[in-house]
C-alpha cells in the first residue's frame, strides 16, 4: 500500500534576503515550464536583491511583499495566499528566516503567512558555510525537521563569499527535482 502523492501544482514561494534570491527567478522559471502555477512572497530583504518585477514577469502573477497589502478582498493576504497553493517553498532561507521561524516570529508578511498556513512548508537553506555550520543554525534546523518541515539541502560548492563548503542554496534544477521527488507517493 502506498500514499497518494501530494499535490504541487500551486506553489507559494517564499525569497528571503540573500545573494541566493537570483535562483529563485530561475526557480520560477522551471516552475512555470513545468506547468505549475507560482504566487511569490518576497521578505523587505529580498527586494534589495531581485526586484518584484521580476518575479511578476516570471510568473505571470502579483508578487507579495507588504504584510497590509490591500489586494485580498479580505485584507488578509498571510491568510489567502496559503489556500490558494498546494505547498509552500522557502527558497532561499536565510539563517535570520530559518531562526525566526523555529521560534515563531511572524512580524512580515513572510514569517505571517508560514504561520496561518496549512499546507505543507519546505525550506532550501542558503547562507556561508561558518553560518551554516554554527551550532544555532543546526539547532535550528535540528527544530525544523522534527517539526515536520522538509528541508533540501543545502548544497556543497563555492560561496558568495569565496569560500567553498556547505551553505550555499541548491541549483534551481536540483530544488525543482526535489520537490518532485517529495511529492511522490512513498510505500507504507
Amino acid at each position: 500500500m502506498s500514499e497518494a502523492a501530494k499535490p504541487t501544482q500551486r506553489i507559494l514561494l517564499g525569497v528571503t534576503g540573500g545573494i541566493a534570491a537570483y535562483k529563485s527567478a530561475e526557480l520560477v522559471r522551471l516552475f512555470v515550464k513545468a506547468g505549475k502555477e507560482v504566487t511569490v512572497v518576497m521578505t523587505e530583504s529580498a527586494t534589495q536583491f531581485v526586484g518584484t518585477a521580476t518575479f511578476q514577469a516570471l510568473s505571470g502573477k502579483p508578487v507579495y511583499t507588504d504584510l497590509w497589502d490591500r489586494r485580498p478582498e479580505n485584507g488578509m493576504a498571510h491568510i489567502d495566499l496559503t489556500r490558494n497553493a498546494d505547498v509552500m517553498l522557502i527558497a532561499p532561507a536565510s539563517a535570520n528566516f530559518l531562526a525566526r521561524l523555529v521560534h515563531g516570529r511572524s512580524d512580515d508578511l513572510l514569517t505571517t503567512t508560514v504561520l496561518a498556513r496549512t499546507i505543507p512548508l519546505l525550506v532550501a537553506p542558503a547562507m556561508n558555510l561558518q553560518m551554516w555550520e554554527n551550532p544555532a543554525t543546526q539547532r535550528n534546523i535540528a527544530q525544523l525537521r522534527a517539526d515536520g518541515i522538509e528541508v533540501f539541502g543545502p548544497g556543497n560548492g563555492e560561496q558568495a563569499c569565496g569560500e567553498v563548503g556547505d551553505g550555499r542554496m541548491l541549483e534551481p534544477a536540483q530544488i525543482a527535482a526535489a520537490l518532485d521527488a517529495w511529492a511522490q507517493p512513498k510505500s507504507l
